[in-house]
């Protein structure tokens, strides 16, 4: 379940991107051809950038319809929902502690109750979807050096969520599975949160100093015009038009709150890290790997991008 619906999430994320660009690059060609068509007068030019605006609107709807960013979205929470819990039940952390007496029943059931949710908004199953091809192996988003959703096959058919390498994990000792947990979980989600927050810091800089030139060009156009000094060319409304669209592609990717959601994760991760290496003992091990999960779930990243922004 892991793989299908993080190859899922990758393929509608990417179609959203996609949308929204051929959306906003639409907009700005048709803009272009309407500045074109004022300063030669031509009637081609104007009927084309008509063309272009309603195709913009189609684009428009069709984005709509598709709700790719809401399944993207839906796909992401289950696929980090799935691996969130395998880790909990490898590491006895959460609710499932060395003395629960059916922790592969209690898997099914806490998979069940988060699955429920999302199903309210429409997910599905990626195997049940139009179009799928069950079996495909998917490339995480997350890479991790101990993959507990797909490193095995399951060995219960009554269990298909897991596998013998979560099983086998399970079985180990405290101690074995603290320095698995700890360096194949959350040693790895710090390079990742890290890595993450300085990509989209450097993003959000360019795309910035970007469409601040270009406002600040839209100015200096405006401000020659009204002078008088270059009448033949209306070159304002294009240039607040190219600034607008960088700011709708910036928007749209969210560099400036995910740089920051992920640059909080991290330090929230690195403090976790020092707790479990250092101070928790076997009884209160479960609690503290369910409030180190809880930090590295996309809907605790959604909450803090929103302050971030």
């Amino acid at each position: 379940m892991f793989r299908s619906n993080d190859q899922w999430a990758l393929n509608r994320q990417s179609e959203a991107f996609r949308a929204t660009m051929a959306q906003l690059s639409l907009l700005l060609v048709a803009t272009v051809c309407a500045t074109l068509a004022d300063h030669f007068d031509s009637h081609v030019l104007t009927a084309l950038s008509a063309l272009l605006y309603g195709l913009t609107v189609v684009t428009g709807v069709v984005i709509q319809r598709r709700r790719a960013r809401a399944h993207w979205q839906a796909h992401r929470d289950a696929a980090e929902t799935v691996k969130s819990l395998a880790w909990q039940y490898m590491v006895h952390g959460g609710p499932f502690h060395s003395t629960v007496r059916d922790p592969d029943g209690l898997f099914n059931q806490q998979l069940e109750e988060h699955l429920r949710g999302l199903r309210r908004i429409g997910w599905k199953e990626p195997s049940r979807e139009p179009g799928t091809t069950p079996g495909v192996d998917a490339v995480p988003a997350r890479n991790t050096l101990w993959d507990p959703a797909s490193r095995h096959e399951p060995d219960d058919p009554r269990h298909p969520q897991i596998t013998r390498a979560m099983r086998a994990v399970r079985e180990k000792p405290f101690a074995v599975r603290k320095d698995i947990y700890l360096r194949d979980r959350v040693l790895d989600q710090l390079s990742w949160y890290g890595g993450r927050a300085v990509q989209a810091r450097r993003s959000a800089a360019v795309w910035s100093s970007l469409t601040a030139l270009l406002t600040l060009l839209a100015l200096t156009a405006a401000v020659v015009r009204s002078a008088g000094i270059a009448s033949g060319w209306d070159l304002s409304g294009l240039l607040a038009a190219s600034a607008a669209t960088g700011v709708a592609w910036v928007e749209t990717r969210r560099h400036h709150p995910l740089s920051y959601a992920h640059a909080l994760v991290r330090e929230g991760l690195e403090t976790q890290r020092a707790v479990l290496s250092q101070s928790v003992t076997e009884e209160r091990w479960p609690q503290a790997v369910a409030e180190t999960e809880h930090l590295m779930l996309p809907q605790h990243t959604d909450w803090l991008a929103r302050f971030g922004g």
